[in-house]
């Protein structure tokens, strides 16, 4: 029987931004607003503070962002130390949006316990120079393969309407589906503006591509779209959607699909706790897709 996962991130996952406000690109989509609704933690000792926090307020995981440079990297490295001691007095897990990275910084996530990185990848150096990024597509692809000879779990995201129109997604997916990724999740712009059926298209295409754990993830659509874009989720065979509607819960369950309702990030699928991701790998799709991460 077929059955799709519906997660709730929040208050088990509990985001961190460790530049604060701060951002050097200025993407369209976002000018730094996201991150004023993370816990700021600059400092290592901040860092450590907020691991802290987050298990006394029940959280299972921490996720580790913040604003990128112009390279598109997350400046994480000097804060890996806190990290990693952060983990040990807590045992919470540890995701990361990372950004671009090289093989120093990768080797680095990894020796720091990091388990799951979450990676947006964006299909197109036009948009990429609209966001004031100075890296290129053909950087994912390296990231990617050095993460995944790191990190548990590489989750890359992909944006529809990153740049403001759908312009290198197709790219991005194919980039993703090549790599032989665990998981990967799809997100919209939150403020929506792009013709559902151009978000439709890029939905149907990733699920056919890409042989993973695939997710309608937290940022997407907050209007009247929302639902008709969980709705696609379902219809499309997605494993799971991150805050999903009442009316998407009675949708799948009037389909006969059964659900499960999962704490946590929706890059791990509900056999795996965000505890249990140091082990590799998992069964691709062909076995159970509900273990592929």
């Amino acid at each position: 029987m077929r059955s799709v996962s519906f997660y709730k991130p929040s208050p088990t996952v509990q985001p961190v931004s460790i530049t604060g406000s701060a951002c050097e690109l200025d993407c369209p989509h976002c000018r730094g607003k996201y991150l004023k609704g993370m816990r700021a933690a600059i400092t290592p000792e901040e860092v450590i503070e907020a691991f802290l926090q987050a298990r006394e307020q029940g959280a299972k995981a921490v996720l580790i962002s913040g604003g990128f440079t112009r390279g598109g990297s997350l400046p994480v490295r000097g804060l890996l130390a806190a990290i990693r001691e952060g983990k040990r007095l807590t045992g919470l897990a540890v995701q990361v949006h990372s950004g671009i990275t090289d093989e120093a910084g990768a080797m680095e996530l990894g020796a720091a316990g990091i388990d799951a990185v979450l990676l947006d990848v964006i299909g197109d150096d036009v948009t990429i120079r609209k966001m004031g990024g100075g890296w290129s597509v053909g950087d994912y692809a390296r990231t990617i393969r050095l993460l995944r000879e790191t990190v548990p779990v590489v989750a890359p995201h992909v944006l529809i309407g990153a740049g403001g129109s759908v312009e290198g997604e197709y790219r991005a997916i194919d980039l993703i589906a090549s790599a032989g990724v665990e998981a990967a999740a799809m997100l919209t712009l939150m403020d929506g503006g792009l013709p559902i059926e151009e978000v439709s298209a890029v939905m149907g295409y990733a699920r056919r591509k890409i042989d993973a754990h695939l997710s309608l993830g937290c940022m997407r659509e907050r209007g009247r779209l929302r639902p008709v874009l969980e709705k696609l989720a379902i219809d499309y065979g997605y494993d799971g959607i991150a805050n999903p509607s009442g009316a998407t819960v009675e949708y799948a369950r009037s389909q006969g699909i059964a659900s499960v309702t999962v704490s946590g990030c929706c890059v791990f699928s509900p056999e795996r706790t965000p505890r249990s991701t140091t082990n590799r790998g998992g069964a691709r799709r062909g076995g159970s897709r509900g273990t592929s991460v």
